[in-house]
């Protein structure tokens, strides 16, 4: 019997006080027999929804059949390696149509997701489901080309297992998704990316890559354009599929790593898959920053590349990110022992950085009269980290406003404003 987090019993206990049954099943129930503690629960119950949204006023409809239980809340995490993420409980309560037995069958497509676990009953395991979470096998409980073909995204649903908990697939299923693989280029992209999300996040994310690769199922995930590999390309996924379970759990990490595998089609196996503006931003830039950030030696090399990153946090994903690679690709970590000293530096004397680090802002350069227009101010503002990266002593009220006037008047000066010149 899988522990239920306290939310859940107390929601049985409700239920069961006014007469009504309540089941467990679903991949809480499998997550809960393998030790964890599953944030999602679907709940089946014989109460009717009108009763249900009685009882439970707070829930929210989700459909005619389904009420919804929601206890996250959002966290956010100051630690790096730790990622933001909702916390808590959500709880889905279906009433059943039919019997709790014809309720597994129809609904989930893997043996290891049907089953149901009551409080004080025996499971309901009419698959052995139970039998194949122990020996970690992933076994349909139907004809699983047929769901497939209908719903190809379901292809990745089991794979899910595969990334989550290292389960191994029976011959016929694995037979099958190769099979179906080219239905899945239709499928949505968005429950594309979710899924993928997910697996990749996994405790067993290597053997995941290793499987959507010999399964043909790449293009899904990059797109058929995306699918331009070299010799270095095919050899730094191998060495990614066996050392990403060696990394921190921080999704985007983890898929920028992937992504740089596919080197000659990067923007395209980027953009084939509908991430949010940000993380598109951040994994596009990676492709650019990575390389040059490898080759910082000095405080001004480093300071420039922050400046160039925008923010402290863009700065970090990739310092982070690099270090995933050595971690992953045994490379020398001297490079690293030698940009934090430099940085540890930077910070310790308060050197200026950003335009915010400096001892004016756009208004000085306005008061000053070099320009009455804010817009003009504000990017003359921004030009003036560069002028003290080299030199911070160039910090100085007077010393900013003449490079500002300079960079005013001369284009050619503004251009070529970080170019150290030979004499």
């Amino acid at each position: 019997m899988i522990k239920l987090p306290k939310e859940i019993s107390q929601i049985i206990g409700r239920l069961t006080a006014e007469k009504y049954d309540a089941w467990c099943a679903g991949q809480c129930v499998t997550g809960g027999e393998l030790g964890e503690k599953p944030q999602d629960w679907d709940i089946y119950t014989d109460c009717p929804q009108e009763k249900l949204r009685q009882m439970f006023p707070e829930a929210e409809p989700m459909g005619s059949r389904t009420s919804r239980l929601d206890y996250t809340e959002f966290v956010e995490y100051d630690d790096l390696n730790i990622e933001d993420r909702y916390e808590g409980i959500v709880a889905d309560i279906v009433t059943l149509k039919g019997s709790m037995e014809q309720q597994l069958t129809e609904v989930y497509h893997f043996t290891c997701e049907a089953i149901a676990e009551h409080p004080n009953k025996s499971p309901i395991d009419p698959c052995e489901g139970l039998k194949d979470i122990r020996k970690s096998l992933l076994r349909p409980t139907c004809d699983i080309r047929e769901v497939f073909r209908r719903d190809p995204i379901q292809i990745l649903r089991g794979l899910r297992y595969v990334g989550l908990y290292g389960f191994d697939l029976t011959k016929d299923l694995s037979e099958a998704m190769t099979d179906c693989a080219d239905e899945l280029l239709q499928a949505d992209k968005e429950q594309i990316l979710y899924e993928f999300s997910l697996a990749i996040n996994g405790n067993h994310a290597g053997k995941y890559l290793k499987m959507i690769r010999g399964l043909n199922l790449l293009p899904a995930i990059v797109g058929p354009e995306g699918m331009v590999h070299d010799r270095r390309g095919i050899s730094d996924y191998e060495i990614l599929s066996e050392n990403i379970d060696k990394i921190k759990h921080i999704t985007l990490r983890r898929m920028a790593l992937f992504y740089i595998c596919f080197d000659r089609s990067y923007r395209k196996a980027v953009e084939w898959l509908p991430h949010e503006e940000m993380d598109l931003e951040y994994l596009l830039d990676a492709k650019k920053l990575l390389p040059k950030l490898h080759f910082v030696g000095s405080d001004t090399q480093l300071k420039k590349f922050i400046y160039r990153c925008g923010s402290w946090d863009k700065y970090n994903f990739y310092d982070k990110l690099s270090k995933a690679q050595v971690i992953v690709y045994d490379y020398s970590n001297q490079r690293i022992i030698g940009r934090d000293a430099i940085l540890k530096q930077v910070l310790a004397e308060r050197q200026p950085i950003f335009a915010e680090d400096l001892r004016i802002d756009a208004d000085d350069i306005i008061e000053a009269g070099i320009t009455d227009d804010p817009e003009r101010a504000d990017e003359l503002w921004h030009m003036l980290p560069d002028v003290v990266h080299e030199s911070p002593s160039n910090n100085e009220r007077e010393k900013l406003l003449k490079f500002a006037k300079r960079f005013h008047r001369s284009k050619f000066s503004a251009t070529f404003r970080d170019v150290k010149w030979l004499r």
